[in-house]
């Protein structure tokens, strides 16, 4: 039964990632809002139905990653080590958050994703969204690692900073990549600005004293 179960599981993920492979070529190839499902189903070779048993909407074939990437955060606060700065382990976490995980050889890929969503109003939005779960995911990681003592509301504001910081450096990233910049040059030019964008978030902003002449 178990070697059944086994089987059935592995046919499972790979009629899934055949279906994500299909998606992901079409969006990439004709734009992901002229791309429909049953346009995925046929590149697949299985029904609409089909598709949507392992997909809720066409969205989460575009952001299939998500959770993966989501449960990476969540692990980097967790695996910290007592004594161990939480917020060093996030700034390990930024660049592999916005690539997937993908090495300099997957660099068109990485273009091509922030290219689509850059692209698509209903990807943005989508996005956005998913933003907002990962923050709940975050600060629950967060107001566990900082414990009780930690003071009131630090782990929501923690999270909420760190995804704002990852919103910068993604649009830098995003930025660079539709300009042509290799993967590779990107990563080691953005280095300095995280570097900075954490030393900030390390120090907090100051107050931010308005400069020029009185009116």
């Amino acid at each position: 039964m178990s070697e059944q179960l086994g089987l059935r599981e592995q046919h499972k993920r790979r009629t899934r990632d055949t279906i994500n492979a299909a998606a992901m070529s079409l969006f990439f190839e004709h734009g992901y809002d002229s791309v429909t499902v049953a346009d995925i189903a046929r590149q697949a070779g299985v029904s609409v139905a089909t598709v949507f048993n392992y997909f809720d909407t066409k969205e989460d074939l575009f952001f299939d990653e998500g959770d993966p990437l989501q449960a990476a955060l969540v692990d980097a606060v967790r695996c910290c080590a007592p004594g161990d700065s939480v917020l060093l382990a996030l700034r390990q976490q930024v660049l592999y958050q916005l690539t997937a995980g993908r090495t300099d050889a997957d660099a068109d890929e990485v273009a091509r994703f922030h290219a689509a969503i850059v692209e698509s109003p209903d990807l943005q939005r989508h996005e956005q969204h998913l933003q907002l779960e990962r923050r709940q995911v975050l600060t629950r990681a967060l107001a566990e690692a900082l414990g009780a003592d930690a003071p009131p509301l630090s782990a929501e504001l923690a999270a909420a900073q760190y995804l704002a910081a990852e919103a910068v450096i993604g649009a830098e990233l995003r930025s660079r990549l539709l300009r042509g910049q290799p993967l590779a040059h990107a990563r080691a030019q953005l280095e300095p600005l995280i570097d900075q964008v954490f030393s900030t978030l390390r120090t907090g902003l100051g107050p931010m004293v308005r400069v020029g002449a009185p009116r």
